[in-house]
């Protein structure tokens, strides 16, 4: 037999399950995510193409420096 504190514990653990403020909180949380996730990958897409478009502009500058 479990004591009061136990099952007291254990309903507390049961609502927050199905507390709908608690499901709202982890929709919001899993849309800030996404929203992270996508802006990462953007941020990522960016530089990349800022590294090919600048690798040949300093392949030309360190030439013409050491010519």
């Amino acid at each position: 037999m479990m004591s009061q504190k136990e099952l007291q514990k254990y309903a507390e653990q049961d609502y927050k399950l199905v507390d709908p403020e608690y499901i709202k909180q982890l929709e919001r949380d899993s849309e800030k995510l996404i929203k992270f996730k996508k802006y990462s990958i953007l941020a990522i897409f960016i530089a990349v193409i800022v590294i090919v478009v600048t690798l040949p502009l300093l392949r030309a500058l360190l030439t013409n420096l050491l010519n």
